[in-house]
């Protein structure tokens, strides 16, 4: 069996015991790369097309991803290949990163997060890990999804609502048409009616905001602070918007070791569905290090937060990558080469711990090796598939 895989997916033993797996850049996957696969595996990178996969012999794709927008799964079904995913792999990662943000916002504002609101627009995977944490730390919580609002999983505020807390977090899938359609979701007038004491996440996809249109309002310094971790036409950010925003990252927020070992895992063990061969995922590995740290502040709890991920680093990073002579290749080599990075959980934590605090923290290092909390993979099987 031949495997053909992105080159930037880790922790690929169990595929590797299948058969034989070729590396490539996910950017630049030709037809002509797939003559002789039985399996693809791509990450957000990689369109995935009728025309990439027509006349092959791939019979399952797997992407290590939460969101399908580059998959053409229309074109799946007419071809017959079963598909996969791993929506909830990176969720802890991306909820960290939101977290980091969120405080070092409420710190440029002059006030605290406890206390302050929040919108959280979609409340799927990651929209419901971060809703959850800011609950625990006191937050009054604006979430906003009306999909799984009219399916009785949530309870849904407007999205103007929403809009009008301190902080707005954006997690919604990219969905480019329909009554559903997220793209361009905060388009100008939505963008205008956002004031300078707000702050502005992005951490789904860039599209879901109009980029040229957020230019325009940031240009008028009375915008609000923006922290984009996505970005219209990636791998070519544009330097103008970067040079505006609080702080910026290459497209990285769920970018930890355990997240992309878990969306590798998952997508095996989809595999292993689809084959009729049940496997479930193995547990998280215990914690191994101690962290000594003292949380008795929304400024310690920022520091415990930093020990495993800097983000001002990632900022520093992607705006020198803007003096590269290709600023895409640049963005690109930025997540091909990113420091390994370990969720809270890598750690046991020791130290003081406010009362007000003490819910938050208890959350931040739960391992979630078991139970209903574990994400489990999307498999569609579409009709005609069938395993070889």
């Amino acid at each position: 069996m031949h495997i053909v895989a992105d080159e930037n997916m880790p922790a690929l033993d169990d595929f590797e015991r299948l058969g034989r797996v070729t590396r490539v850049d996910g950017r630049s996957l030709r037809r002509a790369d797939l003559r002789d696969a039985d399996i693809l595996l791509v990450r957000s990178v990689t369109p995935v097309t009728e025309a990439l996969l027509a006349g092959t012999p791939v019979r399952f794709v797997g992407s290590a991803t939460i969101g399908t927008d580059h998959v053409d799964l229309a074109a799946l079904d007419r071809l017959g290949i079963a598909f996969a995913c791993a929506p909830g792999c990176n969720a802890r990662a991306v909820a960290e990163y939101v977290l980091q943000a969120l405080l070092m916002a409420s710190r440029h504002h002059g006030r605290t997060l406890r206390g302050s609101t929040v919108g959280v627009i979609g409340l799927g995977n990651v929209g419901g890990l971060v809703a959850s944490w800011l609950r625990a730390l006191g937050v009054e919580v604006l979430g906003c999804d009306p999909p799984l609002a009219r399916v009785g999983r949530v309870s849904s505020v407007s999205l103007d609502e929403a809009l009008s807390a301190d902080a707005i977090s954006l997690h919604v899938p990219l969905i480019k048409r329909g009554d559903e359609a997220t793209l361009h979701l905060l388009d100008k007038t939505r963008l205008r009616a956002l004031q300078h004491g707000q702050t502005l996440i992005n951490t789904c996809r860039g599209p879901v905001i109009d980029n040229q249109a957020l230019l325009r309002r940031l240009a008028r310094d009375d915008g609000p602070l923006t922290i984009l971790d996505v970005w219209e036409g990636e791998p070519r950010l544009d330097p103008a918007l970067l040079e505006r925003v609080f702080i910026g990252s290459p497209h990285v927020a769920g970018y930890s070791v355990e997240g992309k070992r878990l969306g590798s895992a998952m997508l095996h063990e989809a595999w292993c569905l689809w084959q009729g061969e049940p496997k479930p995922l193995e547990g998280r590995a215990a914690p191994s290090r101690p962290l000594t740290q003292d949380v008795e502040d929304e400024g310690q709890l920022l520091a415990l937060l930093r020990h495993a991920h800097r983000l001002p680093e990632d900022d520093q990073r992607l705006r020198r990558s803007l003096r590269e002579s290709d600023p895409g290749a640049a963005f690109d080599q930025l997540r091909k080469q990113y420091p390994p990075r370990h969720e809270l959980h890598h750690w046991r934590h020791q130290g003081k711990v406010a009362p007000s605090l003490q819910a938050l923290v208890s959350l931040l290092f739960e391992s979630n090796v078991s139970g209903s909390a574990r994400p489990v993979p999307a498999l569609h099987r579409p009709a005609g598939s069938s395993p070889r």
